[in-house]
């Protein structure tokens, strides 16, 4: 729902329609003070979609609001834009007769979290006991750890105080609530150094796989000082990878890695605009978590995340990769035929995250599959070497371009080992459609040669390529795995970790989830 400005929408749910059958569809959410309900036809037109909303922000300037004879009334009411657009529009239509809105639904009242916080205080009931027993149940689930003695002096004095005052007891207690979700030990997480206590272990463990504090049992084994031990440790693994929650660290990690975030924030170019329909950039996403997710609970090796020969996709995506037969807005498993989208390096998401929405530039996307694949990071260039800009106008073609580039010494070092991974990808427009020529006609060459020597001539060969170097692959995904999970980024000391982890890794041909646990065992994630 929202308050007319698309800008701020929020999806709350999505239903399959199917044709020409009236149906009622239900859902519980939450919607925010000011906003209001809304549907839109996701995969149809930009006109449609744009219609829907627009009537049903204005549905009361309409009489008799009904199916259709909003044509007639629109004309009249002067909106001849909404007027020829109903009447030109042949595609599909989306009937909406009656939006219905029930709430707030609670079971008791007050709710159950008042309960947790304030239970049957009353005035002659709220004791400086009571008080002090609320505050560090509180302090203790928001900072994560049992309080420290006189942490909460000032603010217990503070409710006192204001008790005294005459404030009533409920927003004495509020104030005090407040105090300690302002306090450094809710807003950071303080882990000392040398080795992490029970206590950090469960928050850093919790936030690593859950992006959220501990839970009950957590807490439990924390208080019981059992969580150092490292088979705890590793059950532990176990029993959160397989929690529903753990879907936010496959999300999570995969927008800091891959810099999914990006998505969206780059508006495809107007030549786009027609394809990048407003759920293509979240299937984008949706595809590769679910095969992140898919090699991490079933611990697949993880090279399969760059060599899998399937993908997950729904119609809308299939669409934009050129499948077809693919029906409804349910993601399914799909074999790939051909090596044009296998692994990640084929995703649209992967593809669309290393360009900027109008355009593509080998440089750019080989120092992103450098970096978030083979662990190279190049240095900045020179101060007095100007940038290229990717045109490929005329008979000079970027390669072209580039190549006169590389004859400065100085550029050459860093473009001989980023180049060839960009110009690999060069099949990809810049949301990761398939092409084989550009805008101007010029043919797509996607060829290139190695730093090593080696060559190749289509995205799917270089694909195979990278596969060749998969102790590469599996310390470059650690490294980025284990900065998540610790916060920080990795120094010196933590290389001899990461050898460790590696080459266990290897040794025992070990897949995803067995990387998970290693690093969450590892020194680094349990010391500071």
């Amino acid at each position: 729902g929202a308050s007319g400005n698309v800008t701020n929408a929020v999806s709350l749910t999505t239903f399959e329609l199917k044709e020409a059958e009236p149906e009622w569809f239900e859902w519980t959410g939450y919607i925010e003070k000011g906003y209001e309900p809304e549907v839109r036809f996701r995969n149809g037109t930009a006109a449609a979609k744009r219609l829907v909303r627009m009537l049903l922000n204005k549905a009361d300037q309409f009489p008799e609001f009904q199916p259709f004879a909003q044509m007639k009334s629109a004309k009249e009411k002067g909106y001849e834009r909404w007027h020829g657009t109903l009447m030109a529009y042949k595609g599909p239509v989306l009937r909406v007769w009656e939006i219905q809105v029930d709430g707030p639904h609670i079971d008791e009242w007050p709710p159950a979290g008042h309960e947790v916080l304030y239970g049957e205080l009353t005035p002659k009931g709220l004791s400086t006991e009571i008080i002090e027993e609320r505050m560090t149940q509180f302090a203790k689930l928001a900072f994560r750890r049992p309080p420290l003695e006189g942490e909460l002096s000032p603010i217990l004095h503070m409710i006192q105080a204001k008790l005294t005052e005459g404030l009533s007891p409920i927003e004495s207690l509020q104030l005090g609530f407040q105090t300690i979700l302002s306090a450094p030990g809710f807003l950071y997480l303080n882990e000392g150094e040398g080795e992490l206590d029970d206590y950090a272990l469960a928050s850093r463990l919790s936030y690593f796989l859950w992006s959220s504090m501990p839970d009950a049992e957590l807490f439990r084994l924390a208080e019981q000082g059992a969580l150092k031990d490292s088979a705890t440790l590793s059950q532990q693994v176990e029993r959160m990878l397989a929690d529903p929650k753990s879907n936010r660290f496959s999300n999570n990690f995969l927008r800091i890695w891959l810099e999914l975030d990006n998505i969206g924030k780059m508006p495809p170019s107007r030549e786009f605009v027609s394809f990048y329909r407003d759920n293509l950039e979240s299937a984008m996403r949706k595809e590769t978590e679910l095969l992140f997710e898919h090699v991490l609970n079933t611990n697949l090796p993880i090279l399969e995340l760059l060599s899998a020969d399937y993908s997950f996709m729904n119609r809308e995506l299939a669409a934009h990769y050129g499948i077809s037969g693919l029906e409804g807005n349910e993601f399914r498993k799909v074999s790939l035929s051909g090596a044009e989208r296998g692994g990640i390096l084929g995703h649209g998401s992967f593809l669309t995250a290393s360009a900027n929405g109008v355009d593509t530039s080998p440089v750019v996307r080989g120092i992103y599959v450098m970096n978030k694949l083979l662990d190279y990071t190049p240095p900045p260039p020179p101060d007095d070497v100007p940038e290229i800009e990717p045109d490929v106008t005329g008979a000079t073609t970027l390669r072209e371009k580039l190549v006169k580039h590389r004859a400065d010494a100085s550029c050459a070092q860093c473009h001989k080992k980023i180049d060839p991974a960009g110009f690999a990808l060069e099949n990809y427009d810049a949301i990761g459609a398939w092409r084989v020529k550009y805008d101007r006609k010029l043919d797509v060459d996607p060829s290139g040669r190695l730093p090593n020597g080696e060559t190749f001539s289509s995205p799917g060969e270089f694909r195979n390529l990278v596969l060749e170097q998969e102790e590469t692959f599996i310390r470059c995904l650690t490294k980025k795995m284990l900065t998540y999970a610790i916060g920080r980024k990795l120094n010196s000391g933590d290389r001899l970790v990461v050898d460790e982890m590696v080459e266990e890794m290897n040794n025992s041909a070990a897949g995803l989830r067995d990387l998970v646990e290693q690093i969450v065992l590892s020194k680094t994630f349990r010391y500071n």
